[in-house]
């Protein structure tokens, strides 16, 4: 679980240092074969009828 509940507003779909930018991939060891941006936004996504519940909780 991620939470931020402190500083700016974090969104940790679109990432502020994307995980298959150039600068990225030449810090680490050897290129990421099965993980990439897409992936990762992919991680956060809610099937409707959990957002439906979510959504009315936050109302």
């Amino acid at each position: 679980m991620l939470c931020s509940t402190e500083g700016p507003a974090v969104d940790f779909k679109h990432p502020i240092n994307p995980i298959d930018s150039d600068e990225n991939l030449s810090k680490s060891k050897r290129p990421l074969r099965f993980y990439n941006r897409e992936i990762h936004s992919a991680a956060f996504c809610l099937p409707s009828f959990a957002k439906k519940v979510i959504d009315s909780k936050t109302k």
